[in-house]
């Protein structure tokens, strides 16, 4: 994780995305991809992702750890587990419906607008064209081995994916970790453009991070 997980940016920008059906259903499947596609949207033009989660090369694809264990119900955090089920049901193995929409608070516009997109530009996609699309994706290329089960993608192999060189990755990682004492001291996280520079500068200077 850049940051660290957030529930509710998690549930929100899962109800987003079940918002933009009719019938407030997904399938596990494609709300997985759907989330990982937004998130890589997003890093690579923010250098953010909307859901800050572990990313794990899997079978069919890359896969945000944390969300994929809220989705079986299976998260270890019990109190996430009954969170998420009181906005989302399994209705069989492969289906979900949302019954009560999470809300928006926690996401920008911009984060909105991207999945919203995403969305709209997958929607006729099959499930199993959607794993294969994401199985084309660098990150999940390196770090997929047939013979195990799943292996974590690191922060840089996941903005070397989307095109960050390898000097800008480093002041990706350096400032999140500027970010995540700035979540820590504020109790709150914010994207990049709603920064203050001089909570970063201060934050900088405790961390010794250079900038």
């Amino acid at each position: 994780m850049f940051v660290g997980f957030d529930l509710d940016r998690c549930m929100e920008a899962a109800g987003v995305l079940f918002s933009t059906t009719e019938t407030k259903m997904l399938s596990r499947m494609r709300l997985l991809k759907y989330l990982y596609l937004a998130n890589r949207k997003s890093l690579q033009e923010t250098g953010d992702p909307i859901v800050d989660d572990d990313v794990y090369a899997m079978k069919d694809g890359p896969v945000l750890s944390q969300t994929y264990d809220l989705i079986k119900g299976s998260s270890l955090n019990e109190s996430a587990n009954a969170a998420w089920r009181s906005h989302f049901e399994i209705k069989d193995y492969i289906q979900i419906r949302m019954v009560r929409d999470p809300g928006s608070d926690h996401l920008s516009d911009y984060d909105v607008d991207v999945l919203k997109e995403i969305a709209d530009r997958y929607k006729d996609m099959e499930e199993f064209e959607l794993s294969e699309f994401t199985h084309g994706f660098d990150e999940w290329q390196r770090n997929w081995h047939k013979n195990l089960l799943r292996e974590r993608i690191s922060e840089y192999d996941l903005l070397s994916g989307v095109g960050f060189a390898p000097d800008e990755i480093k002041t990706v990682l350096d400032e999140a970790k500027v970010y995540a004492a700035e979540r820590e001291l504020l109790g709150c996280r914010l994207r990049r453009e709603a920064r203050s520079n001089v909570t970063t500068m201060y934050l900088l200077a405790i961390l010794n991070i250079s900038g």
